[in-house]
């Protein structure tokens, strides 16, 4: 057996890991930047991989499964804003925490990155050291949303499966497209209180500019399908929606 000392000898040496590494997947276009990433991250004991563009990055995602992935907004063929609007559409990596790290300072840039689903955003040049701790940080973050997703949520005789996403009422199972499932989630976590349309289109759409015709389809549909219970989702006339529970 090995005595204490041995043990942490080894873990120094890194033979023993005392924690699962924290993967980082960075995309960036400019081989000097994307060399710094890499060197300074596995310094501080990430598990980092490189990508020059978004080109394939799917394929990348399904064999490294990424904790956070690092994107620039000025890249070769898709613009960064466009490989996230991908990530955000893909149900197995929509949650997926990304970072921007570019060069774009405006604030109107970063006003529509966040729209567009970034997690945060750090404008170059950056010090490694506030990037390392921004990552551990999003990463701690969506670690702990993910936890409470996997929780159900149990109202009357509707159980809401988090994890599996999904709905039973009265011990049936409903089928509910993705942006169903998202809207009744919204409106559960928001119980008795009034759920704008802005925010239907943040959290359960991803679509800043799907227009209120469109949430009402969504929303007759999922009346429809909660039978009875349907009917306690209230209109709020010109403003949104409220589940009266």
């Amino acid at each position: 057996m090995l005595d204490a000392y041995v043990i942490q000898n080894q873990i120094r040496q890194g033979k023993i890991m005392s924690e699962q590494k924290l993967k980082v997947l960075i995309v960036e276009d400019e081989a000097e930047i994307r060399e710094l990433l890499l060197n300074h991250l596995q310094h501080h004991g990430f598990e980092a991989r490189t990508l020059e563009s978004g080109k394939d990055i799917f394929i990348h995602l399904e064999n490294f499964k990424p904790d956070v992935v690092l994107m620039d907004q000025m890249m070769p063929g898709k613009s960064g804003q466009e490989v996230l609007k991908e990530i955000r559409a893909n149900i197995k990596f929509a949650d997926l925490p990304v970072m921007m790290v570019t060069g774009l300072t405006a604030e109107e840039q970063k006003i529509s990155s966040f729209e567009g689903g970034v997690d945060d955003y750090v404008t170059k040049p950056f010090s490694t050291k506030e990037l390392v701790a921004r990552i551990q940080a999003l990463s701690r973050r969506a670690k702990s949303a993910h936890k409470q997703q996997q929780k159900n949520i149990v109202v009357q005789d509707l159980v809401v499966d988090m994890g599996s996403h999904k709905v039973t009422l009265k011990g049936q199972e409903i089928q509910l497209t993705l942006t169903e499932f998202k809207i009744l989630c919204e409106l559960l976590k928001q119980s008795g209180q009034v759920l704008t349309r802005d925010r239907l289109r943040e959290k359960a759409l991803g679509n800043l500019n799907v227009t209120d015709r469109t949430i009402d389809v969504h929303m007759a549909s999922l009346r429809k399908k909660l039978d009875s219970m349907g009917e306690q989702i209230e209109t709020v006339r010109g403003v949104g929606y409220r589940l009266a529970i």
